[in-house]
């Protein structure tokens, strides 16, 4: 058995985290969604800690079952909470409000919370334009982030101290446009990254670059936090090899590795310890 920490990707912006002492979650999400399913809510039972990025659909419609079939402590900002507690009927001691000016400590982890940038979504303008076009598809994705999830939380990215030492920096959808160098280098003067989690889509290739090469960390992964639900809209993103080279060229002695659903990695080492799996859903 690996007796150091490993990262796996669950497609969408799921990710673990693993440890000899607790396993923590960002964005557990596993339900059919977009034409693709990957695993089930047993895949998730092994969660002790669950961390929200923000409140769109994806990374939040299957928190609330898997923290009350786990018993696992979700943290987030106010919003999430708040609206997990009264909408969801969560116990309290089971919510923890995370500060994004003091750092949290938790069995197994010390987290600190960060803010990113998120590109621009006009969810009343995308209501609209799915009724006048008959999108029935963007209509369903408007309403229900409009009504099953808190969609105007505060993005949120964590910086998490693992057992080891090891520290892993999950920007999540922050490589934008949106996101100035100077928000970019505070945070990598901010934080020590060994691992950084990225985000890559759409044609932000040069953000990923210019985020991992701040960040300066030894190891990348990089995942698709969308691939699926572009597809579906008819967005196109650039070619994955093309932010792994883009990264590279930036940071040539890091392990730069492309997650797919199942990817696991060894958090010290970035050596691949699973394969990725095929979706289950045509």
């Amino acid at each position: 058995m690996n007796p150091n920490p490993t990262i796996r990707y669950y497609g969408w912006s799921a990710l673990s985290i693993n440890t000899n002492q607790g396993n923590l979650f960002f964005d557990p999400f596993y339900r059919k969604y977009c034409g693709a399913q990957w695993f089930s809510a047993k895949d998730f039972d092994s969660a002790d800690l669950i961390c929200v990025t923000h409140g769109h659909e994806e990374h939040f419609l299957d928190v609330p079952d898997i923290a009350k079939s786990t018993g696992a402590t979700v943290i987030g900002p106010r919003a999430v909470t708040r609206f997990l507690r009264r909408r969801t009927g969560l116990a309290e001691d089971k919510l923890i409000t995370i500060d994004f000016d003091a750092p949290l400590n938790v069995p197994g982890f010390t987290l600190s919370a960060f803010k990113w940038q998120h590109r621009d979504i006009n969810l009343v303008k995308a209501m609209t334009k799915a009724v006048f076009q008959g999108n029935t598809t963007q209509l369903a994705w408007a309403w229900s982030s409009a009504t099953n999830a808190p969609f105007y939380a505060p993005y949120t990215g964590y910086h998490v101290e693992l057992p080891n030492g090891t520290t892993v920096l999950n920007y999540n959808e922050g490589f934008n446009t949106k996101m100035t160098d100077k928000e970019i280098t505070a945070l990598g003067q901010r934080f020590k990254t060994d691992v950084l989690l990225a985000g890559m889509q759409l044609d932000f290739v040069d953000d990923v670059a210019r985020g991992a090469a701040a960040l300066d960390p030894k190891i990348v992964l990089l995942y698709p936090p969308h691939e699926k639900f572009h597809d579906m809209m008819g967005a196109k993103s650039r070619p994955w090899s093309e932010f792994a080279a883009a990264v590279k060229a930036c940071l040539p002695e890091a392990t730069v590795i492309i997650a797919e659903p199942g990817t696991a990695i060894d958090a010290v080492t970035g050596e691949v310890v699973e394969q990725p799996v095929e979706s289950a859903v045509a």
